[in-house]
Parts: C-alpha cells; structure tokens; sequence
C-alpha cells in the first residue's frame, strides 16, 4: 500500500479497413485489470503497464503485518500523433479511459527468507472511449467506440522485502489471469485477452533524518499470444521512480516519473508494420498523506503525470488518485 457513447463495434470490411484498425487499435494505451494505462506498440495498445501505480512513498519499505484494502481511481486522456500512421494519413486519435481500480493486501507476522511477505490481488472497472477523425482529403469515414466492462483479474502470488541499514530491497511477481470479456472485432476493449507476467525489483533509499526518499522500480513484463487473433506482444521494460520529501509525520511531496520501452517486436503483427516498438516517459507531482488514528492507518495519495519522448505511442497526462485503510 505505501508502496466510455458508443458506438456500436466497428467491423472492418475489407483488408485495407482491417489494416486501418490494427494500426488504430495499437494507438490506444488502455488501462487492464491490474495495472496500466498509456498508447504502445503491444496489441490493441494494450499493456500490463500504467504509469504512477508501482507505488507513492517507501515502496520498498517492509510493511506492518495486516490487512490492507486500496482503491484507486486513474484517469487518462491523451492523443496519437499524425507520425504513427502508414503513407502519411492525416487522423486525429482521441483515447479517454477511466478505471477503477480495487487492491488487497496481506501481510503475515512470519518471515521468508529472512524478508517481510505480502500477497494481494487486484481487480478493475474501466471506461474507455476512443475515437479516430480523419481528414477529409482521405475519404475515410470517422471511427468511434466505448466499451465499460471489469479488466482481467490480478494477483500478487508473493512479494519479498529485506532491509539493509537504509537500503530497501522488494521483489515481486505479478500474474494477470485473462478473466475480462474481450472482443476481437471491437476498436475498445477493457481485457488483454492472454496471460501476462510481471517481475519487479523495487529498490528505496530512505533517509530518517532528513525525510528524503529515492525510490525505483524496474521490471519486465512477459506476454503469452492472444488465442483470438494469434498475436502476441513483445517484451516489455518499465520503471516507476520517486523523489519524495517527508514534510511532516503525516505529509509527504514528490516529484514521480516512468521509464517505459518495448524491449522486444510483437509476433503476428502485420509484416507492414515493422519493428513497432514503444517507448516513452513521463514526469510529475505528488501529494501523499497517511496517519494512524486508533490503532488503523489511513493512507490517501494524489498525482499527476505528463508523458513526453514518445515513441511509436501517443502521448497524454494520467491523474491517479488513491485512498486506502490498513486493518
């Protein structure tokens, strides 16, 4: 814990329109059951992946044993630049995504390994709208969807923390379990559709007398094929990081960031396409407020985020607001 009017489902007719839309749908940085929101090259613009939510404050830090609940709201809005279409077709790409996310977690008073344990899950309702305008000289008629439905489901199976003076180190797995509807024909989705593997390493320097924290968070995500369309993305990179200033015992400002790149091409895309990889990194300030009061600690955290340096991906500001109780 410290740590959208539719349209009815577009359906391509021809080979061309199909072309269209796979290029349209990989503009489209969706947010999926467990973490993730942003424009990549993965398919449909889908990633495991969302900027701000690898945690706020002292993410490496061993948690009270307990029970944890944390609901988060995220927010996104961006657009995808001219540069991301073929032959030089002029569109305008509008995404708007909501979701709501709910996380649980667990913390057992025994040990692992010498390391703090934590499991956890988590689960999401999203709202996603996506609309494409072209330019009149293409011919092209508008595209437009929306589509609200729960993501996949997502668990954290175990996550290790170990202390060494002021250095923190977390280690943990994340499984996305392909449980959302997904439609293969539609220009919105709010599930991937395949299973998902994410390995991070979290890493917090803490200083107790100056209340300053470094924080990191690289990893690497792995995609199984998408049954459906026989498409599987490629190996993803990304990396949450903070700089956070305690200005009191319950008060803390920071300034977050993300690192994300597409390490490997997808598989199944369309051979026109070429190594169509994402990348790209944002950057912004947070607010983070937790206190205990009668024995349970409530924890409330506000950020923004702007995406720059975008790379086969568009580019738009994400708006994370979370809220949650330590029993």
């Amino acid at each position: 814990m410290r740590n959208i009017n539719n349209s009815r489902a577009y359906k391509p007719r021809n080979k061309i329109s199909r072309l269209f839309l796979t290029y349209i749908a990989n503009l489209v940085f969706l947010l999926c059951g467990l973490h993730r929101t942003e424009v990549s090259a993965a398919e449909n613009g889908f990633s495991f992946y969302v900027p701000g939510l690898y945690g706020d404050i002292a993410i490496a830090v061993p948690p009270a044993p307990g029970t944890y609940l944390l609901s988060t709201s995220v927010y996104y809005s961006a657009k995808a630049p001219e540069s991301l279409f073929p032959n030089e077709i002029d569109q305008n790409i509008n995404a708007d995504v909501f979701a709501q996310l709910l996380r649980g977690f667990w913390v057992p008073q025994e040990k692992f390994l010498g390391a703090q344990v934590l499991t956890g899950f988590r689960m999401s309702l999203m709202n996603t709208d996506i609309s494409v305008d072209f330019k009149p000289d293409t011919g092209l008629p508008p595209l437009s969807d929306q589509k609200v439905g729960f993501g996949d489901f997502a668990i954290l199976p175990l996550s290790l923390y170990w202390q060494y003076d002021d250095i923190y180190i977390n280690l943990y797995q994340v499984v996305s379990i392909p449980t959302g509807k997904y439609d293969q024909s539609r220009l919105a989705n709010v599930a991937l559709h395949h299973w998902v593997f994410n390995t991070v390493l979290a890493f917090t320097w803490l200083d107790p007398k100056t209340g300053i924290e470094i924080s990191a968070t690289p990893g690497i995500i792995f995609n199984t094929e998408n049954k459906a369309t026989n498409y599987q993305s490629g190996i993803e990179f990304h990396m949450d990081m903070m700089l956070n200033w305690r200005l009191s015992s319950s008060l803390t400002m920071g300034l977050h960031g993300s690192i994300y790149q597409q390490l490997t091409a997808d598989k199944g895309a369309d051979p026109s396409i070429g190594d169509f990889k994402g990348q790209g990194y944002s950057l912004g300030p947070a607010l983070i407020w937790n206190k205990t009061i009668n024995e349970q600690t409530y924890y409330a955290s506000a950020k923004w985020l702007h995406e720059f340096g975008a790379k086969n991906k568009a580019e738009g500001d994400l708006m994370i607001f979370s809220a949650g109780i330590k029993f």
